[in-house]
């Protein structure tokens, strides 16, 4: 279900552009590689590729596995 953001959040974000452009989206946890593939079919499953079902299929896991990919290789990277 999309909810839509109401007119109060416009202007305040208009009002207050470093609410928008200042934010940082933190992840302290990693996430389950089946949520990034099930978050990855939910916003292009209804995106028109032309391309074979089985092509956008292989898309939409791909990318969760690149995400998966780089949290893996994030903890590498401060370990050294």
């Amino acid at each position: 279900m999309i909810q839509q953001v109401g007119e109060k959040f416009r202007n305040r974000s208009l009002k207050f552009p470093g609410l928008i452009s200042g934010c940082t989206i933190d992840w302290f946890s990693r996430w389950p590689k089946d949520a990034l593939i099930a978050v990855s079919s939910h916003f292009l499953s209804s995106y028109n590729i032309v391309s074979e079902d089985e092509t956008k299929r292989q898309l939409i896991e791909m990318m969760g596995t690149v995400h998966d990919g780089v949290a893996e290789n994030c903890v590498v990277y401060f370990q050294r």
